[in-house]
């Protein structure tokens, strides 16, 4: 099975739409269509997570009573008035530093539309099941751009005459030589860590072995 530990902060929107508990339904419903969104979230005053408004709990207020097989927690939520009656709690999130892969479980398990990504309790982005699929979905040749000049160039400082990889079906071949074995483990990591990788094929050789 296909693994992609590229984390979620990579590929979330960041600063989601907040409501307090006491917002009113008709305010929050106001704001779904606003910011063309298709959820909110509810934060207490320290600003953590608290629950989660989605169009899916507005629909009672929307469809009236007249339906016998309602759920008595449906009818309820036709009556509310704030978001603190009508809100879905606990609410299933996934951190911000979880893989890709992970917030996908999540997101088949449940069957939700989107996850709110966290970080200390609060509510720092949106993934949706868009952005999953985006990230998998990402061109070979962005791919290896990132890796090459942004991975082995700049952040290992590791030239053409050093290393080299390329990129097929999100799967990146790394070649070359390094100084020291341990140098070989962290470049598979920060490569793993690229939007849209695979797997790691690392192939590269060492120097001096200074891990035995």
């Amino acid at each position: 099975m296909k693994t992609i530990t590229t984390p979620v902060s990579e590929v979330m929107t960041a600063r989601p739409v907040c409501a307090r508990a006491e917002t009113p339904v008709k305010e929050i419903a106001a704001m779904l269509a606003r910011e063309g969104i298709s959820a909110v979230a509810v934060v207490d005053h320290a600003g953590a997570l608290v629950g989660v408004v989605s169009e899916k709990d507005l629909l009672p207020m929307v469809r009236g009573g007249r339906f016998r097989w309602w759920r008595r927690r449906d009818a309820r939520k036709a009556r509310a008035r704030s978001a603190r009656e009508v809100m879905t709690s606990p609410v299933v999130t996934v951190a911000a530093d979880e893989s890709v892969s992970e917030a996908a479980a999540k997101l088949d398990k449940t069957g939700l539309r989107r996850l709110f990504v966290v970080e200390d309790g609060r509510p720092a982005g949106v993934v949706a099941r868009r952005d999953v699929l985006r990230a998998l979905a990402r061109p070979d040749p962005e791919i290896e751009r990132d890796v090459v000049t942004g991975v082995l160039y700049e952040t290992l400082h590791l030239g053409p005459d050093r290393a080299r990889a390329m990129v097929h079906a999100g799967v990146v071949t790394v070649a070359g030589r390094v100084e020291r074995r341990s140098e070989i483990a962290p470049v598979t990591r920060l490569i793993e860590a690229v939007p849209g990788v695979v797997a790691v094929c690392n192939g590269l050789d060492y120097v001096w072995d200074d891990v035995a």
